[in-house]
């Protein structure tokens, strides 16, 4: 029942909160997608231990939408600004979003305009 309802999130999240944006591979290819824009903030002490915050634009695209994982160096245009796939201080690109593997959170920053 819980998968379900899941599933159910998704299709809403898709149709009532996405927004198109294209996913450029680093060799060219290119796939338009809907995603729903969000953020995360990581946080990492730097060698003098102050702590530092770094904020991402990610993307929360449907699990099926890529036929790859999100590899650093993909790019993602979305209103007319470009976005660089990457994460701080090492962190994966890209994540699962709940326990049934539906939803990648695809961490980015923006890099300027098109």
């Amino acid at each position: 029942m819980l998968e379900q309802a899941a599933e159910w999130l998704e299709v809403r999240r898709l149709k009532s909160l996405s927004v198109p944006i294209v996913y450029v591979r680093r060799d060219g290819g290119t796939l338009p997608l809907d995603a729903t824009p969000g953020r995360t903030l990581f946080r990492a002490e730097n060698e003098y231990g102050v702590t530092v915050r770094t904020e991402s634009r990610d993307f929360l695209v449907a699990g099926s939408g890529l036929p790859d994982d999100p590899e650093r160096g993909d790019r993602i245009l979305h209103a007319g600004r470009l976005y660089e796939v990457l994460a701080p201080n090492g962190e994966p690109v890209w994540r699962w979003c709940g326990p049934y593997h539906r939803t990648r959170r695809i961490h980015t920053k923006e890099i300027g305009g098109t």
